[in-house]
């Protein structure tokens, strides 16, 4: 499938999954909100991503739909994937460490940030996990949240949204 097809056929599968998970079209700027570096910085959520469009994962280390969506993104990895995925991980910056060397490894090229006053889980006024946020221009696009049994379903909309057309 080219990547004007792929583009294309985006809105009708978030269409299909919006009736297996919660699909929001947003169209809001990203709110303010701080979260801890896996140096212990602290950075602002609008220096997070790539210019342009990318794409937020919220998940949370004590569920198991979050971390089979991280390993999932793991195996899906591709430059632009990797480039344009934030991960952001709700609780200390100890407990998103050892999310990420039990779910991907420390080696991992993903991207993560840990959430540990729920800054960030507040200011986008999550529900669930694991959630996906598709941001572009400093502006939410779209929001997907839920749990879906097979994370491999979401994998077009991941690829389909971070990787260049």
């Amino acid at each position: 499938m080219n990547r004007n097809m792929r583009w294309a056929a985006l809105p009708s599968l978030l269409v299909t999954l919006a009736s297996v998970v919660g699909v929001a079209a947003e169209k809001r700027p990203l709110p303010p909100f701080d979260v801890t570096t896996p140096a212990g910085a602290t950075v602002g959520a609008a220096s997070l991503g790539t210019p342009g469009q990318w794409l937020m994962v919220y998940v949370a280390p004590d569920s198991a739909p979050s971390a089979r969506l991280v390993k999932a993104l793991q195996s899906w990895q591709s430059p632009a994937l990797v480039e344009r995925t934030v991960i952001v991980i709700g609780g200390t910056l100890a407990d998103a460490r050892r999310f990420v060397d039990q779910q991907v490894g420390a080696a991992s090229s993903l991207r993560w940030v840990a959430d540990p006053a729920s800054a960030g889980w507040k200011a986008l006024r999550l529900s669930g996990t694991p959630t996906l946020v598709g941001v572009k221009d400093g502006r939410i696009e779209w929001v997907l949240a839920g749990v879906l049994n097979d994370p491999k379903a979401l994998e077009s909309v991941v690829r389909s949204w971070v990787e260049p057309r």
